[in-house]
């Protein structure tokens, strides 16, 4: 007899999971959901970036504005030592005098303002990073996290020198001539019936200024009281991206006085610095090299026109504290304007100014 063998039927379990193709899909869904949103992530974290931005200067001008409640003016650009030879040495900048101003009361205490920058009373400002000076989008900054500065004060038209050894407190361009802003002819003489007119004219054109610390030689800075074309409509502060840490100059950051450090300038609006009767031109207020945005890759303290890695514009404080962004496309005119703290005693004479309302810029 033959016997069968019994068979055990078990049950055919089947894995559940996606298929090759399937997982293709899926990974081809994700990708392009991502693609999308990653522009919008990258726009949002630009957006919160400029938002610090603007914020870093809105408190920077507020520093301001109480150091002009403490000393009744606003700070010079820069401050000069008088040496016994007659020439300038550095001392510190505007961001070293607002700097109790700006909840950095521990370190400006460690400084020696009446010496400088080198010596070694004030060596704690070589390796300081203030984080309200740096703009989260200037990718120039420092590796090394100190000195850096994205800011700069509005210096007008030029600054002051001690022109070829014999003028003392004599007004400059960039390119170092002599200013002739009478349109007289003459300018940088040392004769003061000459030269005081235009000391006057460059004044009028310019917020800040460089001064001799604890000296009358070099004396200009203005009162809020003084700014007769509204602080509404001045300048104050402005971004530049090529102002402060120089990895060339073991000085060069924050509280460097240097004129091309700690300031932003228009150009000159008369041709070759001589505003005589028909050279003025208000569009070399923007032109070139003075341009927004036209330094953007000039080496640091090489470019002291307004410069920002935002799109189109930079961030501008004006003496008010209020804080707007400023189009590379302004007109020259108005530009030239808004430097100006007091454009309107400019009238009726060869550098008038444009009369600048609120819906102009």
């Amino acid at each position: 007899m033959k016997i069968q063998k019994s068979r055990k039927v078990g049950l055919v379990h089947r894995r559940s999971g996606f298929s090759f193709v399937e997982l293709l899909v899926v990974l081809a869904v994700i990708t392009l959901l991502v693609g999308m949103a990653a522009p919008a992530l990258i726009k949002a974290r630009e957006a919160a970036r400029a938002t610090q931005c603007r914020n870093n200067l809105k408190n920077i001008s507020l520093g301001m504005l109480q150091f002009h409640d403490t000393y009744k003016r606003f700070p010079a650009s820069g401050n000069f030592g008088h040496g016994s030879d007659g020439n300038g040495y550095r001392l510190h900048s505007w961001a070293v005098s607002i700097l109790p101003y700006i909840d950095q009361q521990n370190l400006f205490e460690k400084l020696d303002l009446n010496v400088t920058l080198s010596d070694p009373k004030n060596v704690a400002i070589q390796s300081a990073q203030v984080p309200l000076y740096l703009c989260p989008i200037d990718i120039t900054r420092n590796k090394e996290k100190f000195g850096d500065l994205s800011y700069a004060v509005n210096g007008g038209v030029g600054f002051t020198h001690y022109y070829q050894g014999k003028v003392r407190d004599c007004p400059i361009g960039l390119n170092g001539q002599v200013l002739d802003l009478n349109g007289d002819g003459s300018a940088g003489t040392g004769d003061a019936k000459i030269d005081d007119l235009d000391r006057v004219l460059f004044k009028r054109m310019g917020l800040f200024f460089l001064e001799t610390w604890n000296t009358d030689i070099t004396k200009r800075h203005y009162e809020i009281g003084q700014i007769q074309d509204g602080t509404s409509q001045t300048f104050l502060v402005a971004e530049n991206v090529r102002t402060g840490f120089r990895p060339d100059d073991p000085y060069g950051n924050f509280s460097d006085p240097n004129p091309q450090h700690s300031a932003f300038y228009v150009g000159v609006p008369c041709k070759n610095n001589s505003c005589v009767d028909g050279s003025v031109d208000y569009s070399l207020c923007s032109a070139g090299k003075f341009r927004i945005n036209s330094g953007l890759w000039s080496p640091e303290g090489q470019s002291s026109a307004p410069n920002s890695f935002h799109d189109g514009g930079v961030f501008m404080a004006y003496a008010d504290g209020h804080v707007k962004f400023l189009s590379e496309q302004i007109d020259s005119a108005v530009y030239g304007a808004l430097a100006s703290p007091q454009g309107l005693l400019l009238d009726k004479t060869n550098l008038q100014q444009t009369i600048v309302s609120d819906s102009a810029f």
